[in-house]
């Protein structure tokens, strides 16, 4: 075969075609990633309620559109029981919390005040310099607090606004999984027909080996977050904090995400409790970063690598690429990504066949 035969009209159109569809997706990327977000989403729970459905459908004899309706209205009703229970806690504690903001308030103002009146005594005995930079890293350090708490409320604004959109989010995903739940056989039907033929068995066993994977990898980050959760949570309770749920809760959340960690929460609630006098609370919260740091080092490689099969350093890349190109959203869809491309790999769909 020779160049002439390889570069024809039809043969330069697939490859325009094929780059035009490349560029079209690197460029809108955030864009299809929210049109189709619902319908992954969707397909991501229809896997994980499959053995669910297929127990109702062969044990108990139900159709299979009633098997998938009984299994959607049960998880429903289970997550909405214990979110509802979780949100409940979490407005009484923030409610809490806000009535007793003003005493806060009131504590650092007084804090502030000594400092500057600490300060002010240095101020005849340093160097003009010296007093100058420490003024001034007092100053950012405030300006820095007040537009953190500007973020904070702005972004809890955002959350109330955006809810009605997550409603709607929410309905799309519930609809998506059941009839992606449903009609699984026909859709994976119809994805046979643009496969050839021989491809078929490695198609079935790719999709066997994306199901269990994916499953795997879910109830793995599950299992470490609750993990952390009960950590994070008994320690704060241990040492006498107030609002143990919702701290513990957040450094759990935090303990999943690559590079952020516990840390950006403990080290400033460190440093407080050395700036208001409390080296206790310091050092038991240091422990606390230890046991959960730790723990999670111990656990993920166990836990990951039994339930997905793929190592811990392959797993960061997916997540943190996955960050990277698609923001928050790539935590999930970073791995998912890498086992698909671990199951394609491994069943040999893509294999390129050597020259002689």
């Amino acid at each position: 075969m020779n160049w002439r035969e390889i570069i024809t009209p039809r043969n330069l159109l697939k490859v325009f075609l094929a780059t035009a569809v490349l560029v079209f997706v690197i460029v809108f990327s955030r864009q299809l990633l929210t049109a189709i977000f619902p319908f992954v989403v969707g397909l991501v729970l229809a896997t994980l309620i499959e053995p669910v459905v297929n127990f109702l459908e062969k044990h108990l004899k139900l159709p299979r559109f009633l098997a998938v309706m009984a299994t959607l209205a049960g998880t429903v009703t289970i997550v909405g029981y214990f979110f509802s229970v979780i949100v409940a806690t979490l407005i009484s504690e923030l409610s809490d919390l806000y009535h007793l903001l003003p005493t806060y308030s009131k504590a650092i103002i007084d804090i502030s005040s000594d400092l500057f009146e600490q300060l002010e005594a240095l101020n005849d005995n340093l160097p003009a310099f010296v007093t100058t930079d420490v003024m001034g890293s007092v100053e950012t350090f405030l300006k820095t607090i007040e537009e953190g708490a500007r973020d904070l409320i702005s972004r809890a604004l955002s959350a109330v606004v955006g809810l009605p959109t997550f409603l709607v989010v929410s309905m799309i995903v519930l609809v998506s999984t059941y009839f992606i739940s449903k009609d699984k056989d026909l859709l994976f039907s119809s994805l046979r027909k643009y496969v050839p033929e021989r491809m078929h068995s490695k198609l079935d066993l790719a999709k066997e080996k994306i199901s269990v994977d994916l499953v795997g990898f879910i109830k793995g980050r599950m299992v470490i977050l609750i993990i952390a959760f009960l950590i994070s949570s008994i320690g704060l309770f241990l040492i006498g904090t107030r609002y143990w749920l919702i701290l513990g809760l957040i450094l759990a959340i935090l303990d999943n995400i690559p590079v952020v960690g516990p840390g950006a929460i403990i080290f400033p609630w460190i440093a407080l409790a050395i700036i208001v006098g409390n080296p206790y609370r310091a050092i038991y919260l240091a422990i606390l970063y230890i046991v959960i740091f730790s723990t999670r080092q111990l656990i993920e490689p166990k836990i990951m690598g039994h339930s997905v099969g793929i190592h811990p350093l392959a797993m960061l890349l997916a997540i943190y690429g996955g960050i990277i190109f698609f923001g928050v959203l790539g935590l999930f869809i970073g791995p998912i990504i890498l086992i698909i491309i671990k199951a394609i790999h491994s069943t040999g769909i893509l294999k390129i066949p050597k020259g002689e």
